[in-house]
């Protein structure tokens, strides 16, 4: 599966002396409705659906064979359809342990909340681990119309400390995000907050979201990116939102949790042509063996936020997966 955020590979962190480069929301009038409704799946069936689901995600992300990626057309959706795909095509170069780190827990899958009837797409927030430190994952579900199977749309384990507020029970459903009104700031408004706060160089302050080790963790391994190449090339990374996924409103009008896609790029311009190996994952994705002038790395970064309704929204899960890559 796409591997947690704060434990990125840096694109160029383990250069030595530039010798080598290691390498919908839904649709809900305006969302604000905090009544009981009825959710769009029943509890039982929900709870049924989501341990299915997340076992059909746990397993064919560790299958690199054609069947595996049948399965995974049937598992994921969307971006983390592409990161689940490209993670797979890594497999080979990957050892027992690293495979261990990132795999699922498939027992024990908890329902969190079920979107409500009548909104679309349906969807169901549930909770995994991951199997080797339990960590708490968050998985979001889509899908669900004239019998058409939930995929998983957000695969994100939660970032360390991370808490997430309370959502209606199962039995009455959660209202969509609808169009943000009610919330601090809109959806889309704190994507691009974040997306502009760990741009790299330059990035810009906000105070639309709180600190979070994610976004600490994007800035500390940019500078040490570029200062790996010790003057002798450019580093730039940028952070482009893709869209919002899906999300569900909390409990008692306190807010949402949005889920949503950007894309990072990040780029390296040798000022002199230079021999770098690749980070084995470029090399597995794209077939590159070396790199002497440039390089370009493309990946999928799925963030689950926290938006109150007052007061600064917050990042309490995030997944990163290299999806592209050139160089030459």
């Amino acid at each position: 599966m796409p591997r947690t955020a704060t434990r990125r590979r840096a694109l160029a962190a383990a250069l030595a002396c530039a010798a080598m480069l290691s390498a919908c929301t839904g649709n809900s009038d305006d969302g604000t409705s905090s009544a009981a409704g009825t959710p769009a799946v029943a509890p039982d069936s929900a709870q049924t659906t989501a341990a299915s689901a997340v076992s059909a995600a746990a397993t064919s992300s560790l299958d690199g064979t054609a069947a595996g990626a049948a399965a995974r057309d049937k598992a994921f959706v969307g971006a983390a359809l592409e990161s689940a795909n490209a993670y797979a095509k890594t497999l080979p170069g990957r050892t027992a342990a690293e495979k261990a780190d990132a795999e699922l827990a498939t027992t024990g899958v908890k329902v969190l909340a079920i979107s409500r009837s009548g909104d679309t797409p349906q969807q169901v927030l549930a909770q995994t681990t991951l199997k080797k430190t339990g960590a708490a994952v968050l998985v979001l579900l889509v899908g669900g119309q004239s019998g058409a199977p939930f995929k998983a749309a957000a695969v994100t384990p939660m970032l360390p400390d991370a808490k997430l507020d309370a959502l209606d029970p199962t039995t009455d459903g959660s209202a969509a995000v609808g169009d943000g009104s009610g919330l601090s700031a809109k959806p889309d408004d704190v994507v691009a907050a974040f997306a502009a706060s760990v741009k790299f160089p330059e990035p810009t302050a906000t105070k639309v979201l709180a600190a979070d080790p994610l976004s600490e963790q994007l800035r500390q391994s940019a500078r040490a990116q570029s200062q790996a190449l010790n003057n002798q090339g450019a580093f730039t990374q940028e952070h482009e939102p893709k869209g919002i996924i899906g999300g569900l409103r909390l409990k008692d009008g306190k807010g949402a949790i949005v889920f949503a896609h950007l894309v990072r790029n990040d780029a390296i311009a040798m000022r002199t042509p230079v021999k770098l190996t690749p980070a084995k994952d470029l090399t597995l994705l794209t077939g590159i063996k070396q790199i002497t002038t440039e390089a370009n790395l493309t990946s999928n970064e799925i963030i689950a936020v926290v938006i109150p309704a007052s007061g600064q929204a917050r990042i309490v899960a995030a997944s990163d997966q290299l999806v592209a890559g050139s160089g030459r």
